[in-house]
Parts: C-alpha cells; sequence; structure tokens
C-alpha cells in the first residue's frame, strides 16, 4: 500500500502544473530578454525586477507553464540583481500574446503607471508623449495600439494602451502607424 501511495502522490507532483515566474523585458539595444525563476523566490525575483527594469508574471495557466519552460533559467546575484538573457523574437511575442489575455498574471506594484493618451498627432514631428498610435508586434501577432511613453529620434518607447501590465517596449519609426485624427 505504501508504493501505491508513494507513486500516486509522485504522478499527482508531475500532472500539477509547477508554478514558475517569468522575468520580461528588453535589454538595451532593444532585444528580447527573459528566464523564468522559482515562484518561491518571487520576492528576491521582484526586486531584482525592479533593478533591471522588467516586469514579473506568474505562470498561472498550463499554457503559461508550458511557455516558461521554454524559457532559459535565469539567475540572481547577491548585488540584487539577476541574469536575464536574450531570447528569440517570436517566443517573446507569444508570451506577451499569451499574458494579454491573463491579466492578473502580473506580479508586484507597477511603478510606471501608464500615461493617459492626449489625442492623435496629425504629423510625425506632432507625434510625442501621450499620444495613441498603432504599433507592430509581429508579423504573425499584428499591430495594436499603444500610446507613446518616450522618444528618441526614430526610437519610440511605447506601452500597449489596452494591455498596461505588459512590459514597455522601443519600436522604431517604422513600425508605428499614425492614427488619422477626425476630420474637422
Amino acid at each position: 500500500m505504501t508504493k501505491t501511495t508513494t507513486k500516486a502522490n509522485a504522478a499527482a507532483k508531475q500532472s500539477a502544473p509547477s508554478a514558475a515566474l517569468m522575468l520580461l523585458g528588453y535589454d538595451e539595444n532593444q532585444k528580447p530578454r527573459a528566464a523564468r525563476f522559482p515562484a518561491a523566490e518571487a520576492e528576491l525575483v521582484t526586486k531584482a525586477a525592479q533593478i533591471m527594469d522588467l516586469k514579473v508574471y506568474a505562470s498561472t495557466t498550463d499554457e503559461l507553464v508550458a511557455l516558461a519552460k521554454r524559457l532559459p533559467e535565469g539567475k540572481l546575484y547577491g548585488n540584487g540583481r539577476g541574469f536575464v538573457p536574450n531570447v528569440r523574437q517570436s517566443l517573446y511575442s507569444e508570451i506577451i500574446v499569451t499574458l494579454a489575455g491573463e491579466p492578473k498574471a502580473a506580479v508586484g506594484k507597477d511603478r510606471d503607471e501608464l500615461p493617459v493618451a492626449t489625442g492623435l498627432p496629425r504629423t510625425w514631428d506632432d507625434l510625442a508623449p501621450g499620444h495613441l498610435v498603432i504599433a507592430q508586434e509581429a508579423l504573425e501577432y499584428g499591430w495594436w495600439e499603444a500610446i507613446v511613453i518616450g522618444r528618441n529620434g526614430d526610437m519610440f518607447t511605447l506601452r500597449y494602451r489596452d494591455y498596461p501590465k505588459l512590459p514597455k517596449f522601443v519600436r522604431h519609426r517604422n513600425a508605428i502607424a499614425l492614427i488619422s485624427p477626425p476630420a474637422e
């Protein structure tokens, strides 16, 4: 009877989704980076994410658990920082699209709140923080409404309007479309 109970417990552990935390964001070269961490280290991971300007998400569904398993394991260091390697854009986009349907997956407080959209720019020269635009996530996932957070020449820092808990991202002017303002 002990062997049967032990086997049943082992099978239950394997079938239950193993919760993991995912850190997501972009590095200084605007390359996507992501890693998975054990859920038991939530407090340390959240602190490291704040230092590295990344977002933390819990794998709350079977689909998110499967995606988390595809991510490399991250490392935490004694100085409070961590190692989060670069990942393929296709995997990053797949995770972002999945997280968009799971608003409760975000862990921790959001330090930078989404600015209120201030309107629609008429020209590229008028485009400034607060304006609403359409930004491309990836070819297979299409274009989504985003609010401009910052501008540096032809590079724009954006946040999705309808998904404010997703990480901010940077796109070149060629991956952004202006929304035509209504005729006066």
